[in-house]
């Protein structure tokens, strides 16, 4: 999976919850890097453009309010877009090597999306998940007789993947359970609003 994917799969979230100008997603992008310390600052504009090329977004000229130029270009997910964003959320979900900061995002835009759609997601990496740590213990099932730093890389492995596998367990949970009311909505207010600076 390419390095800059969390990068991509937060300009997309944020664009599916409203168009916006390339120096607004740049904004929002910015503000989140203090959250998500592997970020990639990158340049949203030309990665905005790339996606545009691509047609994962459609873009519109405006007026521009301020800065050197008359017109702004506007952003927004097109239908195409809306289907490489699901494929992305359940790709970085799903592979066992996505970084951290990606695996955070995508549970943050899990919000996003339907109930039932975020709890099928949840379950598969869960599942994905479980089929790992079987491995795990076939290729480490004698790690206490390896040598010292075999048996504490293995241990690792092992305990982080039980860990999370507590984690799905109790999302899980709380996906299913219909008395949990998270406030699931698709749209909590705009991205930039002061209540969200760290």
């Amino acid at each position: 999976m390419p390095a800059d994917v969390a990068r991509e799969l937060l300009m997309l979230g944020i664009l599916r919850r409203a168009p916006l100008s390339a120096y607004d997603v740049d904004r929002a992008v910015r503000g989140h890097a203090p959250l998500y310390r592997g970020l990639k600052r990158g340049n949203v504009y030309h990665a905005l453009a790339r996606l545009a090329e691509a047609r994962v977004l459609t873009q519109r000229t405006a007026k521009a309010t301020r800065g050197p130029l008359a017109t702004k270009t506007i952003y927004r997910l097109s239908a195409p877009g809306e289907r490489h964003f699901h494929a992305l959320l359940r790709a970085v979900l799903t592979d066992l090597q996505s970084t951290d900061t990606a695996l955070e995002i995508a549970y943050v835009l899990l919000g996003q999306l339907p109930r039932d759609e975020a709890l099928r997601l949840v379950t598969e990496r869960r599942d994905v998940l479980a089929q790992h740590e079987g491995r795990l213990h076939r290729l480490f099932d004698d790690m206490v007789e390896r040598g010292g730093s075999a048996s504490i890389g293995a241990g690792h492995a092992l305990h982080r993947a039980r860990a999370e596998q507590r984690f799905l367990a109790d999302t899980v949970k709380l996906l299913a359970n219909p008395r949990w009311e998270p406030a699931w909505i698709t749209d909590d207010g705009p991205i930039s609003a002061a209540a969200r600076k760290l």
